[in-house]
């Protein structure tokens, strides 16, 4: 397995690709995870299975901190190429989701972008 270590400037080169997908594109499919993206972490150690899983099932429940923590927490982690590929792609559906949402009243949603933005990395 070619597993890869994040570091800090992996981790925001990830963010980086996630923010300029988000930005190139405008339809709510841009962001659909593949069959393969999904099954990532398929054969992943039973902790980070979960993690994803779990991140998964948050998203799709719109609770986006438990789905953003989730994720970003598997960033952490070693993780292969294909599930970095995966992992970011979440976050960047994840993000247009929240903003999309937030942007349109939604109370969780302006909480979590709230909450992101005060947790998110300083430079």
């Amino acid at each position: 397995m070619n597993c890869l270590p994040m570091n800090k400037s992996a981790w925001l080169g990830g963010v980086l690709i996630s923010a300029c997908l988000l930005l190139a594109s405008c339809s709510d499919g841009a962001f659909k995870l593949s069959e393969q993206e999904r099954a990532a972490f398929r054969d992943a150690a039973p902790e980070m299975k979960q993690t994803w899983e779990n991140g998964l099932k948050a998203e799709k429940a719109n609770d986006y901190l438990t789905a953003s923590t989730s994720f970003r927490a598997l960033l952490s982690k070693p993780i292969t190429p294909d599930q970095l590929v995966a992992v970011q792609t979440a976050l960047g559906a994840l993000n247009y989701r929240i903003n999309e949402a937030a942007a349109k009243g939604d109370a969780a949603a302006q909480k979590a972008v709230e909450a992101l933005k005060a947790g998110a990395p300083r430079r």
